[in-house]
């Protein structure tokens, strides 16, 4: 049905990079193949097999000529890895050149497939080359800034994940830590901000189709849904299963992969209608949701009172406060530390001191859609701390689920100043089932997600009619908690 050959692509600065060659038996239709190249994901085994065995050998033997290589510093190719920075777009500009003119394909209808990091090379390809005809980005962030800093606190993915030693780095891993024990956030951030798809979002003008997972432990979706919303061109976004550490199940998998194939198939071999609306499509195991627009407009606000209760009503009497303290259990363990084992010994080293608010159980679901955000009122000790919020479905048997997550933290805090702190949690799309229980958990850290600020403080959770910390649910229908 097609050959398959491995090729040297020789870039500009004399790398060579290791690629597969699809292309389809028989003779190439008037004006050539429709094309496809595959970028993989990011990491020391990320390499040219991993798209290969997912996409490519089906669309070559659907009829597409298909070019899948290892990106520089990675599988078998040569060069140093710049974690997605100048010199990975340069060599994704310069294949897509050499697709078009080297094989037997028609120059117009070439379009882009990856995840993660081949998901980074899909958005930039999208920005970068006027003539990409589609592109399919999944999996990825697309503020790179925010990604490594994330409000005001170090990335655990960014550091333990993008940042992992066994990749042959150009630099960048060393030049991270430096930056981040120095308490140089910002340098960070301006280094990685012109690499950021959301930065080039107005020259995108082909089809985009956004792939991502509501669950994705270290990229959420909610800049994904704000980037392609504002998009100028045709686009749609699929969030539901999978995604980094994601849950899935075969459904939802798919009709992800049935969506993929008409939207290549419609704008490369203009198979049918592809002008689709714009949706949100949430398929995760809990149903196949759509909706027009993330948040609907609907919302429910909860309550967290004296006593641990998650209440509709808010407080209406003066009331005691919550305490978090945040204490060293292993002295002498910080960040140097934290960097330097992956954070394995922060959970153990630092104390998050959680709270926890439970409301009651429920007399019909509820459905969440979208990023409920909590508004707490804080008192803190020192100008430096960091507060991080969890959402859990709590069963009638009292095993508990985490459906959200979120945090910040501040080095700019007024000592012992009470001032709202609005702390958005992830998008998510969420039934909670009758009998179920929502429970709001906050702590001085979450090592899971973030990196602790390694310092003492004490945090004060106000309860006060004048000061009702609370969170609010968007809703994807009109239910209401009771």
């Amino acid at each position: 049905m097609f050959t398959e050959d491995a090729v040297a692509l020789q870039m500009s600065d004399g790398v060579r990079l290791d690629a597969s060659v699809l292309v389809p038996d028989g003779p190439a239709p008037s004006g050539g193949f429709p094309a496809l190249v595959l970028v993989h994901g990011h990491g020391d085994d990320g390499n040219k097999s991993m798209p290969l065995a997912r996409w490519g050998r089906r669309h070559a033997g659907r009829g597409y000529a298909v070019v899948a290589y290892s990106v520089r510093g990675q599988g078998a190719s040569e060069g140093l890895s710049f974690h997605l920075g100048a010199r990975e777009l340069f060599d994704l500009l310069e294949v897509l050149t050499w697709t078009r003119r080297s094989l037997p394909v028609n120059p117009a209808k070439v379009g882009l497939v990856g995840s993660s990091q081949g998901g980074w090379h899909a958005w930039m390809a999208a920005a970068f080359d006027p003539d990409l005809a589609v592109a399919i980005p999944q999996n990825i962030f697309v503020d790179y800034a925010d990604f490594a800093v994330s409000d005001g606190c170090l990335s655990r993915w960014f550091f333990t994940r993008t940042m992992r030693r066994r990749v042959l780095s150009a630099g960048l891993q060393d030049l991270a830590r430096s930056w981040a024990i120095a308490g140089e956030w910002d340098r960070l951030r301006t280094w990685l901000s012109p690499f950021s798809p959301r930065v080039h979002a107005a020259r995108i003008r082909c089809p985009i189709l956004a792939i991502h997972g509501w669950h994705d432990q270290g990229m959420p979706a909610d800049p994904v849904i704000d980037l392609v919303r504002a998009l100028p061109g045709p686009r749609r976004l699929i969030v539901g299963g999978g995604g980094h550490d994601g849950v899935d199940v075969e459904d939802a998998a798919r009709l992800r992969t049935d969506e993929e194939d008409r939207w290549i198939d419609g704008w490369l071999r203009g198979d049918g209608v592809v002008a689709a609306p714009f949706r949100y499509t949430a398929w995760p195991g809990w149903g196949h949701v759509e909706a027009d627009r993330v948040p609907s407009g609907a919302e429910q606000t909860l309550w967290l009172r004296a006593g641990g209760a998650l209440m509709g009503d808010p407080p209406d009497a003066p009331c005691t406060h919550a305490h978090l303290a945040h204490q060293p259990r292993v002295r002498g363990y910080g960040l140097a530390d934290a960097l330097d084992d992956d954070l394995a010994g922060a959970a153990d080293a630092w104390g998050g001191d959680p709270i926890t608010w439970t409301g009651a159980p429920l007399d019909r679901p509820i459905s969440v859609l979208g990023g409920p955000t909590t508004r707490l009122f804080l008192q803190s000790d020192r100008p430096a701390h960091q507060v991080a919020v969890t959402l859990l479905d709590v069963a009638p048997d009292g095993s508990a689920q985490r459906v959200t997550w979120g945090h910040h933290g501040t080095r700019a805090a007024v000592a012992g100043q009470v001032r709202p702190v609005d702390v958005r949690l992830r998008a998510v799309a969420w039934t909670f089932a009758a009998g179920h229980r929502l429970r709001l958990v906050v702590s001085a850290n979450d090592p899971s997600s973030v990196f602790p600020w390694f310092e003492r403080y004490v945090l004060r959770v106000h309860q006060d009619p004048g000061l009702a910390s609370r969170v609010t649910l968007p809703l994807a229908g009109a239910g209401a908690a009771s």
